[in-house]
């Protein structure tokens, strides 16, 4: 076996995320349709993305972030911290990979907002008062894409998003905190939010063109950042300060309007986030926790 170029060295030396040691540089980020927890049906432990996960391990990837896990069931809405018996599933599942020395962090998500997928089917039940109600037991339409505020949908313009109310917000950052206490209690390393990242509902609350409240989570530069940042403090609250906990994040929204997004090179004016407020929002998050 020939020798290692020096200049890769450095990936394999260990780092630390808050007392975490991590024994390499090599991170397997999170990626669509690999959510330990199955996808747009009701939460289980996926055994399939288990094995894919536990190979990456065992070839010497250091850090694993699986893709998203919604903070409440797609199908059935059903918290996620309510599903004991995938937790004690993700312990035993946590203990394999420990023993090929890689940890692993879970990437929860808030949800989409008016970024939710919404299929032609969809826009029917969303705009029917009837078809809602039928199918809200099995899929609540309008849960799912509620935003900051009233807001055009990401996918139809045949669709508007309603607005969140404050007690909704309330209680996906009590469930941030319920479901990662539940994960560290599994013998999970850290927790990631999703995300305050490429529009999704996190971000929206942060953008000015899709924030309109008047509450505690609109106006100020603190207030639409304050969704995002409870959600860190509630978490540290219930696991304890050195419990990693990072965020997926966009530093530029590189968006021209609704649904308009701008092309690389492009002269263009930003309506999303600019790099001289993330320079301030990046600081402030990780001031808050992250």
């Amino acid at each position: 076996m020939g020798k290692m170029n020096p200049k890769y060295e450095p990936l394999f030396t260990p780092w630390k995320i808050g007392n975490v040691e991590i024994k390499n540089r090599i991170v397997l980020c999170p990626m669509g349709g690999t959510s330990l927890f199955g996808w747009m049906e009701p939460n289980h432990f996926d055994k399939e993305a288990a094995k894919f996960f536990l190979e990456r391990a065992r070839n010497n990837v250091g850090l694993i972030i699986p893709g998203i896990a919604p903070i409440k069931d797609t199908i059935g809405g059903r918290w996620l911290w309510q599903n004991k018996k995938m937790f004690r599933e993700l312990k035993e599942f946590m203990e394999e990979i420990h023993k090929t020395g890689a940890k692993l962090f879970v990437q929860i998500t808030a949800g989409m907002g008016r970024s939710w997928a919404i299929t032609d089917s969809l826009v029917e039940i969303h705009n029917s008062p009837v078809l809602r109600t039928l199918a809200k037991p099995i899929i609540d339409v309008q849960y799912q894409s509620a935003s900051p505020s009233v807001l055009p949908s990401r996918w139809s313009d045949k669709v508007t998003c309603r607005e969140m109310t404050a007690a909704e917000i309330h209680e996906i950052i009590d469930a941030f905190a319920k479901t990662a206490a539940l994960c560290k209690e599994a013998g999970v390393d850290g927790v990631e939010v999703h995300a305050v990242h490429e529009g999704y509902l996190l971000d929206q609350f942060t953008l000015k063109y899709t924030n309109h409240r008047t509450d505690q989570f609109g106006g100020s530069f603190e207030n639409r950042y304050r969704f995002a940042t409870a959600i860190v403090k509630k978490i540290k609250a219930a696991c304890g300060n050195n419990y990693p906990v990072s965020l997926r994040y966009s530093v530029v929204s590189k968006t021209k309007d609704f649904c308009v997004g701008a092309m690389p090179g492009e002269e263009y004016t930003e309506i999303g986030r600019d790099m001289e407020e993330s320079e301030k929002a990046a600081k402030y998050l990780q001031d808050a926790g992250y």
